[in-house]
C-alpha cells in the first residue's frame, strides 16, 4: 500500500504564515518608499521654491529705479518705493510687503516702449505672491500674479539704510525725487513647516529716465 504525495494541514498551515509575513514586509516596504518619494518630492519643491524667492527678489533689487508713479491725477506723486495700497495695489485679503518700480521689461520685438515695470510683494491669503503690472504708473488692471511660496507665516521685510535695518523705505515728500535708495533689502518669513527662511538682496538702483 503506498502513501500518496501532498501536504499535511500543519504545512499548509507554515507556508500561509510565512506568505503573510512576507506579504506585510512587502507591503511595508512599499509605503515606506511611497513615503520618502513623497518627502523628497516636498522638500524638492520648498527648495525650488527658494531659489525662486531668491532669484526674483535679487533681480527686482538690482533693477530697482527710485522713479516716483504717477497716481490718478496723473502726476508724479507716488513714492518710488511703497508700502501702501496705491491705485490698483490693494485687492482681497492681501498685505502688502513692498512696491517698486524696475527695469528689464522684456521687448523682444523692440517696441518703441519704456522697460519699466511695477512690481509688488505681497502675501495673499498666506501666499507669498509678487505682482507684475506693465505699465510703471500701476493701473487699474489686473496685475500677472505669481505665487512664490504657499502656506507662509509671520512674513515680514526690512531696509537697510546705512549700517541699521527699517521697517519701512524712507520716503521723501509726495513727488520728491533724489529720496536715497536702500542698500539691501531683507525678506524672512516661515515656511510651511515652520522653519524660519531668510533673503537678503543688495539693492542697485538706478537713476530714474529723464
Amino acid at each position: 500500500m503506498t502513501r500518496e504525495a501532498g501536504f499535511t494541514l500543519v504545512e499548509a498551515l507554515a507556508a500561509l504564515l510565512v506568505f503573510a509575513i512576507a506579504g506585510a514586509l512587502s507591503t511595508g516596504l512599499i509605503i515606506s518608499a511611497l513615503d520618502g518619494r513623497a518627502r523628497q518630492e516636498a522638500a524638492a519643491e520648498r527648495l525650488a521654491s527658494m531659489q525662486i524667492v531668491r532669484t526674483l527678489l535679487r533681480e527686482d533689487a538690482g533693477q530697482l529705479v527710485m522713479r516716483p508713479y504717477r497716481t490718478e491725477d496723473g502726476a508724479l506723486r507716488g513714492p518710488a518705493l511703497d508700502q501702501a495700497r496705491g491705485a490698483g495695489l490693494g485687492r482681497g485679503e492681501m498685505h502688502e510687503l513692498v512696491s517698486l518700480t524696475r527695469r528689464g521689461r522684456a521687448n523682444p520685438d523692440g517696441a518703441p516702449r519704456s522697460s519699466l515695470h511695477r512690481v509688488a510683494w505681497r502675501v495673499e491669503d498666506g501666499a507669498l505672491v509678487r505682482a507684475v503690472w506693465t505699465d510703471p504708473d500701476a493701473p487699474d488692471g489686473a496685475p500677472a500674479r505669481r505665487v512664490l511660496a504657499g502656506a507662509v507665516s509671520d512674513v515680514e521685510i526690512h531696509f537697510l539704510y546705512g549700517r541699521a535695518w527699517r521697517p519701512d523705505p524712507v520716503q521723501g515728500r509726495p513727488g520728491e525725487t533724489g529720496v536715497p535708495a536702500p542698500r539691501a533689502v531683507r525678506l524672512r518669513y516661515l515656511d510651511d513647516l515652520g522653519r524660519a527662511v531668510e533673503h537678503v538682496a543688495v539693492i542697485q538702483a538706478g537713476a530714474p529716465p529723464s
